[in-house]
């Protein structure tokens, strides 16, 4: 289990990390059910400023005990789950502390390549088995990287992708008219109107912090669904540890309404766990440069909880979506894809969303002509429509 003891200074790696964890298991082992072969494979994979000599704080660590952890607990079953890792790092120095990872696992198939990630990729898809169920994990070190070179990886069938957008770089980056850059903020984001958006936002003094940060995380979202054929694609932002700003985006791409579920129960854990550690993180930093830290702590503790309000706000937005996503009778949607679309949009859980569609049934806003009795909230193949 990552530890925050182990990411002094680098916060906002852990909450990342404390994300990649809990999805990742959860991952795993739901996938391990169905798929004779679980496959990792990190495209940047460091390691960088580990401070675990086991390197359990690395996204690699993280992923190789998640897969030991669903391969002993299916062996348990009676189920023998192929597990594989693909570890990709350029820099030599930091390849040559990847190279004894592969020993301390050798429950795991682990690859490791000291090259570029985009050069050895064409080998790696190549060498992917055909049965395997495939994730991906591109955390680049900076934020610069061709989005069409990736779009074989995009597509594989049974797979999905985390992505970590470099917001705040991008952000700063999308302002610079240095012709290098912009070719490769284009390269990034190569569909959506994006720089025009910005431009005349700009010109009309229109722009805000939240409307950039809409215009570029939404076009890059729809740039990863459209090379990827993705059903669903949603992002979770982390902060920087002291101040209320956006430092990355996690992109999260499936075509599985259960992916989406899963995604959206360890976004919202996580974030919690970011609330607490930023509120933590600002005490002591108060503490160490004014010597207020009570006074500061006390003030916390009287203020609003402002992710709960943000959460709250969200499932008044997942209602408004239900309802207007919903087709007017007698055309009818699945509950499954209806509820799939909702969390893609919204940070919700499917239980919160299974009970608002409860509720406008109830008030006979929703139809559910396949609702059986005794059912207390939609199951996933109702047809549903808007009264």
């Amino acid at each position: 289990m990552v530890s925050l003891h182990d990411y002094v200074g680098r916060e906002q790696s852990y909450v990342k990390h404390v994300f990649l964890e809990s999805y990742l298991e959860a991952l795993v082992h739901k996938t391990a059910s169905r798929y004779p072969h679980i496959v990792y494979v990190d495209g940047f994979a460091g390691p960088w400023q580990s401070a675990n000599e086991k390197l359990e704080d690395t996204s690699f660590g993280i992923a190789l005990n998640a897969l030991r952890r669903a391969k002993g607990s299916w062996k348990e079953k009676q189920r023998d789950v192929r597990m594989s890792a693909y570890l990709v790092e350029r820099d030599p120095s930091a390849y040559q502390q990847l190279t004894s990872v592969p020993a301390r696992y050798p429950d795991i198939t682990i690859k490791t390549y000291n090259d570029d990630f985009l050069t050895v990729l064409s080998k790696i898809l190549k060498d992917l088995p055909r049965d395997a169920f495939t994730f991906f994990l591109i955390d680049p070190k900076g934020w610069r990287i061709r989005l069409r070179a990736l779009e074989a990886l995009l597509a594989r069938p049974s797979s999905e992708v985390i992505f970590n957008f470099m917001f705040d770089f991008i952000n700063r980056a999308a302002s610079i008219r240095d012709p290098a850059i912009a070719t490769g903020l284009d390269e990034l984001i190569p569909f959506g109107d994006w720089r025009r958006e910005l431009e005349e936002g700009e010109r009309s003094g229109s722009v805000t912090r939240g409307t950039r940060k809409t215009i570029l995380v939404g076009s890059f979202g729809q740039s990863l669904k459209q090379l990827g054929k993705y059903d669903y694609v949603a992002e979770t932002t982390v902060l920087r540890p002291l101040k209320d700003r956006p430092l990355y985006c996690l992109f999260y791409a499936t075509r599985h309404p259960k992916g989406i579920e899963v995604f959206r129960d360890c976004q919202i854990a996580a974030l919690r766990e970011e609330s607490r550690t930023r509120a933590s993180t600002k005490v002591k930093h108060v503490a160490t440069t004014s010597g207020q830290g009570e006074f500061f702590q006390s003030l916390h503790e009287m203020a609003p909880d402002e992710l709960e309000s943000f959460l709250q706000d969200q499932h008044i937005e997942a209602e408004k979506t239900l309802l207007e996503l919903a087709p007017e009778s007698p055309i009818f949607l699945t509950y499954e894809k209806l509820r799939a679309q909702v969390l893609a949009r919204h940070v919700v859980r499917h239980p919160d969303v299974n009970k608002i569609a409860a509720r406008l049934r109830h008030e006979n806003r929703l139809l559910f002509p396949d609702w059986e009795k005794g059912k207390r909230v939609p199951q996933p193949g109702y047809r549903t429509q808007r009264n």
